[in-house]
């Protein structure tokens, strides 16, 4: 189990990013902004994923499969944006 500073600091980052996605929103001017909330996203989803699931404390496989989980639900939806974009 992780311990309580671990999970503050886990918390605090995961509010900063949450910060950074609604200057994003805000902000929609191009792809940066949108970029900038998608790292955010797969940010806290790693956090999520690493501290408050522990998944740090398992395998290689499981690890490997959650990362390119994240990496296709990202590309997916950045790709989405783009093609919203070209239109």
């Amino acid at each position: 189990m992780p311990s309580t500073t671990t999970l503050l600091r886990a918390w605090g980052l995961m509010m900063a990013l949450t910060a950074l996605s609604l200057w994003a929103a805000i902000a929609d001017q191009g792809i940066a902004p949108t970029l900038a909330a998608m790292a955010a996203g797969v940010l806290k989803a790693v956090l999520i994923l690493w501290v408050y699931l522990n998944l740090r404390k398992s395998g290689s496989g499981w690890k490997s499969v959650f990362i390119a989980f994240l990496a296709v639900i990202a590309a997916i939806v950045v790709g989405a944006d783009l093609v919203g974009r070209l239109r």
